[in-house]
């Protein structure tokens, strides 16, 4: 018979089964043509700031896939990666009326500070764009969607 040290020396050489950490949602891959966007939220904000570079701000953007909350991608986007998207739409659909986006109000002392009020207009702002371009029937399958829904910000 073993002895209880030899059994938990052996124990010690197995090694762990690996687990994967998820956060419940939907990765991006899992976006296609069958998709539905249901829902849109632009939520928190990081302000990124570096040794060499200005501060600016990251927004956390959730997108709810076919009506279900535990289905959904959440990007991250700066303010210029949606004007670029905005810009992408109006060449895309030049005949629509595409909604604009909140000013950048580049001289504000509110905007170089990031104000609580400041950045929560902007949040705002974002919204309301987000929700009518990303919930709009016509838009919902549109390459413009599609890329900007599955590219990922290289900064």
């Amino acid at each position: 018979m073993r002895q209880r040290g030899e059994s938990l020396t052996h124990l010690n050489t197995v090694a762990p089964v690996p687990i994967e950490l998820t956060d419940g949602t939907a990765s991006a891959s899992n976006f296609n043509e069958s998709s539905r966007i249901t829902d849109v939220l632009v939520g928190d904000y990081h302000i990124i700031s570096g040794e060499s570079a200005p501060q600016y701000v990251v927004w956390s953007i959730r997108i709810v896939l076919n009506g279900a909350s535990h289905s959904s991608i959440v990007l991250y986007k700066r303010y210029s990666d949606i004007e670029k998207f905005r810009t992408s739409l109006v060449e895309a659909f030049p005949k629509d009326s595409i909604p604009q986006l909140p000013p950048k109000d580049n001289f504000s002392l509110s905007r170089l500070w990031f104000s609580d009020a400041w950045l929560e207009t902007r949040r705002k702002g974002l919204q309301w764009f987000m929700t009518n371009v990303l919930l709009h029937p016509k838009y919902q399958h549109s390459p413009v969607i599609t890329q900007f829904v599955l590219e990922q910000t290289a900064r």
